[in-house]
């Protein structure tokens, strides 16, 4: 046995297994020396950049740490922010371990303690989770120890007990979820929670455009006491332990350092039994057989070709959780477009185009699962109806959804400016309309398991669809604002359907995809 080889069924070698799956995932040898290359360059371009900014902090005091309160604070908030989204990754994870993976049955039947499986599917959840924003971060380090800052090598300790901690809680949160109720919900719950967290940034990051101005000074002069001295948002204050610990401090260090280690081996210890109920119940199955009414919902069959195509796409919609979480995404970047609209009746101007990009990539997304993540093509091309006219019905059961929900901004513009309503009625019906077409017209075999990775194909198809959601957008701003430009919006929204017209005219009679 060389050297270097690690003892089989002990948890480095099971740990080895892991990160070489995660690197399989990244590319792995595929993608090796693209990745060698690109993100040598990335990262020698981030060691300049943390150069420049480290050469004129100067060296005071004897831990070697001078940052101005301000400063603490600014960067303490980017440190919660970078810190959320490492939980959102984590549950994200958390979720594909437990249930995606598929590989527990034979895991639990070695020679390993379910222990170790646990506590290495938690180490492999933290060391995803960490790769990136190590990477991101480690530059500082770097070029502080040569620029006199040795104290930044604090970085690594810091943020590998953040990973440790943001994993466990992802772990912690999942298992409860699947306690509370069972492991099907709970993939859903979980997953909806993920996207959820990786979005509340950006609807924070809005309050200021929506609330208004008595709401605002308010808001001001509450965190300007409280960022004073003594004040629970004061530069000394533990909330900011996490960036401080990341600067060398001794007592943040060591705080972050013992909670991090301390809960991941409290997550590992406490709760591994409830890991393996768990992973059984994902495995084996709990769901009872229901009769054929309970699980049709008590819908029967009607007359109409129309009705039958729309509630069935609805109905495979609703049924998968991975579409619901993958698409909440994009709802929730909507909410802030319905405040800020209804609160300044003056940002149409803004809130009309956004919403009509954002409507699109949703019904691109909708129309792909309806159209090319058919999981029946074979029943539906021997169906005694033209194929092009169940793709159209499927194309208009991905477009509806949106149609309802935008509907809020469209009844708030008709009740306050009927010209701009009539520009985002425009728009949203037409661009929505467009990719759907597309879908249409240029069908492409897909798996509605593997819907993240939609866009990895046709390179070409999938630029003329974002040519013509921008064109949509950018004819609603020039309508609103210089319509003179508007043609030139409209000549980019026509780019994809041309597009596909022409070169799908092989594809659109095939009833299997290639």
């Amino acid at each position: 046995m060389p050297a270097y080889a690690l003892t089989p069924a002990t948890w480095p070698w099971l740990l080895r297994h892991e990160l070489r799956l995660a690197w399989r995932h990244v590319g792995g040898k595929a993608r090796f020396w693209f990745l060698v290359i690109g993100g040598g360059l990335l990262w020698l371009a981030l060691h300049l950049a943390a150069w420049g900014i480290l050469k004129g902090w100067a060296i005071a005091g004897e831990a070697g740490v001078q940052v101005p309160p301000m400063a603490t604070i600014i960067f303490g908030v980017i440190t919660w922010f970078v810190m959320s989204m490492m939980l959102s990754q984590a549950i994200m994870l958390s979720v594909k371990a437990l249930f995606e993976r598929g590989d527990f049955d034979l895991l639990l039947a070695s020679p390993m303690s379910a222990r170790t499986v646990f506590m290495v599917r938690g180490l492999g959840i933290a060391a995803s989770t960490l790769l990136f924003y190590l990477l991101l971060f480690a530059p500082l380090a770097h070029v502080g120890l040569f620029l006199g800052h040795a104290h930044l090598l604090a970085i690594y300790p810091a943020l590998i007990s953040l990973a440790l901690l943001v994993s466990s809680m992802g772990m912690l949160l999942t298992l409860t979820l699947v306690r509370m109720m069972g492991a099907r919900r709970a993939r859903v719950v979980a997953q909806l929670i993920g996207a959820a967290v990786g979005a509340i940034m950006f609807i924070l990051s809005q309050a200021q455009a929506v609330l208004g101005s008595n709401a605002r000074a308010m808001i001001s002069a509450t965190i300007k006491r409280w960022i004073e001295t003594d004040g629970p948002l004061a530069p000394d204050s533990v909330i900011w332990f996490p960036f401080r610990a990341m600067l060398g401090e001794w007592l943040p260090l060591l705080v972050i350092v013992a909670i991090g280690a301390g809960g991941f081996w409290l997550v590992v210890n406490l709760t591994y039994q409830r890991f393996l109920s768990g992973t059984q119940e994902s495995v084996t199955g709990t769901a009872k057989i229901k009769p054929a009414s309970a699980v049709s919902g008590g819908m029967k069959f009607r007359s109409g070709l129309m009705r039958n195509v729309l509630v069935k796409e609805w109905k495979l919609i609703a049924r998968d959780p991975n579409l619901i979480a993958q698409t909440l995404l994009q709802i929730l970047y909507l909410l802030p477009l319905f405040f800020l609209l209804f609160r300044k009746s003056d940002v149409s101007t803004l809130v009309v185009p956004s919403s009509v990009m954002l409507s699109c990539t949703l019904a691109g997304s909708l129309a792909w699962l309806t159209i090319a993540a058919e999981d029946a093509p074979e029943l539906v091309g021997v169906a005694p109806v033209s194929l092009a006219h169940i793709r159209g019905l499927k194309a208009l059961a991905a477009v509806i959804p949106v149609w309802l929900l935008v509907s809020p901004i469209l009844f708030y513009l008709l009740a306050t400016n009927i010209i701009h309503a009539l520009v985002f009625l425009l728009c949203i019906i037409g661009g929505t309309l467009t990719v759907g077409l597309m879908h249409t017209w240029y069908p492409r075999k897909g798996d509605r398991k593997n819907m993240k990775k939609r866009g990895q194909g046709n390179v070409l198809v999938n630029l003329a669809e974002l040519l013509s959601a921008l064109g949509w957008a950018g004819m609603a701003f020039a309508l609103l604002t210089i319509p003179w430009f508007a043609p030139l919006g409209l000549f980019l929204a026509a780019i994809g359907p041309l597009f596909a017209w022409f070169t799908g005219a092989a594809r659109r009679d095939q009833i299997l995809l290639a």
